[in-house]
């Protein structure tokens, strides 16, 4: 699957469908799916669609700010390998923070 194409095809259909959209509008609507997420979470719920949801709306702010698709995961891939050689601590809540040098 090529993420880059399939996001590309979304964005062109969210400039026509969404024309007055903006980055913040989009970033509150990602808000919103990250929610649903989070009930998900809560309830046990396994559902892949609200992820999607989210993952767009990130796109869509992204793209929304002039950040192609294809400069997200450009800077995903270095930022993976910069977090790969950094140090974790796990955190009170269970997430994790890297430790600052």
């Amino acid at each position: 699957m090529d993420i880059i194409a399939l996001e590309k095809k979304r964005l062109e259909w969210s400039l026509r469908t969404f024309t007055e959209a903006t980055p913040m509008g989009s970033l509150q609507k990602a808000k919103e799916e990250i929610k649903e997420i989070e009930d998900d979470i809560t309830n046990d719920i396994k559902n892949p669609v609200e992820y999607a949801d989210a993952i767009m709306c990130i796109f869509d702010v992204a793209a929304r700010m002039g950040i192609s698709a294809e400069d997200v995961m450009i800077a995903y891939e270095e930022k993976l390998a910069v977090n790969m050689k950094r140090t974790w601590k796990k955190n009170s809540n269970n997430s994790y923070s890297h430790i600052k040098s």
